[in-house]
């Protein structure tokens, strides 16, 4: 049972309630939560429900929370879940967890596989398209952050029971600039791009390269060689695709045609200056954009549109980017377009900038990148995951190479993983020692020490910290939680004796032991990185 979600429902009916009996303010309130404290000791939950009734009806909000407090616990469905309920100014009303119900959680989470299913999505369809980098040279530090990003997103929601489409955009237009440029690298007409990696490829390509004569073809012949290493290169990381979609076949299909055809029919295309523009200011964005230039070559603009319209068309429920933080203005613009079409289920999330300390902002023209493979050799595929997921994606970050590759525990990786090693190796010591294991409810009574309460109470939380990273993204959460964990199951380590010859105490701290390793393994495998049971 999640405690948060029963506690909300439990609240909503006791104010429906009270409304109808004219003991609150009968005043509609909305959507409200139930959070975590922020400080210590004012409980495990709180709602800030009377504030909100106070605010619509003038009533004192702390009176009112105490005839909600009251009304809740005379109920007996929250006394299951809350052992105290108490009021704290200016209005807030606090849940304190039962002993009962944690030794009931932690008890589920021991002994049942599917402890952790989540089913918030209720199979709807969402397509995340993620990593998307131009094929014009090999992946940077600064994609590993959209990469990893994707890729944990795509799990957590997947947990969460949403049905999920994991999609990779090809930008290989024959006909666009950065592929003609491109062609001109190829064949040694230009210098738009340039470094090792791109002079070895050509080399290695240099006489099949030569049969081309023009830009566009020798840039898309190159550029998708360099595609496929860039799918080497994720799946060194372990990144899957469902579907991989190219710009190019927009073009073959004609489907950026039609898209523009769509576009004149509503009449929001028109001519200026030779070029022909979109009224996406009508949209939300702040000025018309060119999708013709007076060239006649048809802008990325418009066949990111066609893209977006092919997306929207196949039926999904929400649509995700995930774009790096040189498409911040792109993003405005495409959601215009967008609600130009009625479709208004598009997300788009900005991967802020990744630096190395000591570094400088990478550019893939000059050469002088640090790239995400070198990167994963230099500290290793989970630490190079961990490290990539400790921040929001709207805010930039910075890895340090010293401390991810400490092999002790300032380095927070190695200090998770050592932890479940730890609890791994408590395990084979209790079968060597002939230990039977009880997993009885009764005995989890003996659980009375502050570490194993909050080691309990962190662990009844796991499944809301994922169902909110499903809900607003945030999966950065899981990387907050595991540390805190690993700690929170330490310090139970160093103040109690897990082995002890007491039975019944042994039963009840081994299920305690077993069930973090459960939680911690999930939390793991969220976030695609391994669980040793030996480090």
């Amino acid at each position: 049972m999640q405690a948060r979600n029963t506690l909300q429902n439990l609240v909503k009916c006791a104010v429906l309630e009270l409304q109808k009996k004219g003991n609150l303010p009968d005043v509609k309130v909305g959507e409200f939560k139930i959070e975590v404290p922020s400080q210590a000791g004012h409980g495990d939950y709180a709602t800030a429900i009377a504030l909100q009734i106070g605010a619509f009806s003038g009533k004192k909000p702390k009176r009112l929370a105490q005839i909600l407090a009251k009304k809740l616990a005379e109920d007996k469905n929250v006394g299951k879940i809350a052992s105290k309920i108490e009021v704290v100014a200016p209005g807030f009303v606090n849940f304190h967890l039962s002993g009962d119900f944690l030794r009931k959680e932690l008890l589920s989470i021991a002994t049942k596989p599917d402890f952790g299913v989540r089913n918030i999505g209720r199979g709807k369809k969402i397509n995340l398209e993620f990593v998307s980098v131009n094929p014009t040279g090999q992946l940077h530090v600064g994609h590993g952050r959209s990469a990893f990003y994707g890729d944990v997103l795509a799990r957590v929601l997947t947990s969460a029971g949403y049905n999920v489409t994991r999609e990779y955009y090809v930008n290989n237009a024959r006909q666009s600039a950065q592929i003609r440029e491109l062609g001109k690298t190829a064949l040694k007409k230009g210098t738009s791009y340039k470094g090792p990696y791109l002079d070895k490829k050509i080399r290695i390509l240099a006489k099949r390269l030569k049969q081309y004569k023009s830009f566009e073809a020798a840039g898309y012949f190159l550029a998708d060689h360099i595609q496929r290493d860039i799918k080497v290169s994720l799946k060194k990381m372990g990144i899957a695709f469902d579907v991989w979609t190219k710009e190019d076949d927009l073009y073959k299909q004609n489907k950026v045609g039609k898209a523009l055809k769509l576009l004149t029919k509503k009449k929001l295309v028109y001519d200026s200056e030779g070029a022909r523009w979109l009224k996406t200011s009508r949209y939300g964005d702040s000025q018309d954009q060119v999708i013709v230039r007076s060239s006649g070559e048809q802008t990325y603009f418009l066949s990111d549109i066609a893209y977006h319209y092919d997306k929207a068309s196949r039926s999904f429920d929400r649509i995700i980017d995930i774009w790096g933080a040189d498409h911040q203005g792109h993003a405005k613009r495409m959601k215009a377009a967008m609600r130009i079409f009625g479709i208004r289920d598009l997300t788009i999330l900005i991967a802020q900038l990744v630096r190395i300390r000591g570094g400088a902002k990478l550019s893939k023209r000059k050469g002088n990148i640090v790239t995400l493979e070198d990167l994963v050799d230099t500290i290793g595929l989970d630490a190079a995951r961990y490290f990539y997921l400790t921040k929001s994606l709207d805010s930039q970050m910075e890895i340090d190479i010293a401390l991810a590759r400490l092999k002790d525990q300032n380095n927070p990786i190695f200090y998770i993983q050592y932890t479940h090693a730890r609890i791994c190796s408590i395990m084979r010591k209790s079968k060597e020692m002939g230990h039977i294991h009880n997993l009885v409810e009764k005995h989890m009574k003996y659980l009375t020490g502050d570490a194993e309460q909050e080691l309990m109470r962190k662990l009844a939380h796991f499944s809301e910290v994922v169902e909110d990273s499903a809900r607003d993204y945030q999966v950065h959460r899981l990387t907050t939680y595991l540390l805190e964990l690993s700690q929170l199951f330490n310090q139970f380590y160093r103040d109690h004796k897990v082995l002890t010859d007491e039975i019944m105490v042994r039963d009840a701290r081994l299920t305690l032991t077993i069930a973090t390793g459960a939680v911690m393994r999930e939390c793991l495998e969220l976030l695609g990185i391994e669980a040793p049971e030996k480090l």
